[in-house]
Parts: C-alpha cells; sequence; structure tokens
C-alpha cells in the first residue's frame, strides 16, 4: 500500500550522478512511479540510455536543451514535456542554456534503485 510521504524539494540536497548532472529524488512513498528532479549545466556528460522496463515523462521547468528519444533532437525550454516509451534510447544535452535546465523526470513503474540510492545518500548527508 502507498503510504503518505511529503515534503519541500528545498529541504532535499543535490546528488551527484555524473559530470554536469545531479538529481533529488522525492516522493519515494509512491508505490508504482519515481519522481526526480535533475539539475544539468551547459557541457553536461551526454548518456545516451534506455529503460527497458520503465516509461518516463520529461518536464522542463527551468532552462533549455535538446531532448533526443529515438534519434531525434526535441528542442525543449520552460514548460516542454516529452514522453519516453520503454526501451526507446534518449538522452539530455545542455549547451547554450541562460541558467541550468531543471528537468523532473517520472518513471513508471517504480525504479526501487532511485529509492533505494537517494536513500542511502540522505542517511549519509544527515550523519
Amino acid at each position: 500500500m502507498t503510504k503518505i510521504d511529503y515534503g519541500n524539494l528545498d529541504n532535499l540536497p543535490w546528488q551527484f550522478v555524473r559530470e554536469g548532472i545531479t538529481r533529488k529524488v522525492f516522493g519515494m512513498g509512491a508505490e508504482h512511479i519515481n519522481t526526480t528532479i535533475n539539475r544539468v549545466e551547459n557541457g553536461n556528460e551526454k548518456n545516451p540510455h534506455t529503460h527497458e522496463e520503465n516509461e518516463q515523462i520529461a518536464f522542463i521547468l527551468e532552462g533549455e536543451c535538446d531532448y533526443y528519444v529515438d534519434g531525434v533532437p526535441y528542442r525543449m525550454t520552460k514548460g516542454s514535456w516529452i514522453t519516453v516509451p520503454a526501451g526507446v534510447e534518449h538522452y539530455i544535452e545542455v549547451y547554450d542554456s541562460p541558467v541550468p535546465v531543471l528537468n523532473m523526470d517520472i518513471f513508471y513503474p517504480l525504479r526501487e534503485e532511485y529509492n533505494e540510492s537517494y536513500g542511502k545518500f540522505i542517511e549519509n548527508y544527515r550523519k
């Protein structure tokens, strides 16, 4: 059963993902979805990848980027969103944004590895 989970993103720390990308995972009490906020800097390390079992919605909260899905670049600005089907290669490229890109990702089904890794990060952060 899903538990009630609430908080404020401003109170969560950024976790290093790879060069130019940090992440916050939130809503970890949800039973079937994950939600993340990613901060992506100009010149970020590109990482073409797939999620074999997860659908994804990417929503741009701030900044500008190209979001590649199945080899096609989509120019994204504040308010843009894109769906990524399971098993389809995708990645984000930030190269001329006036501010870091803030990108919210929603995954279905749940990516337990996100909850586990961020949960451990938070535990160590609070020590």
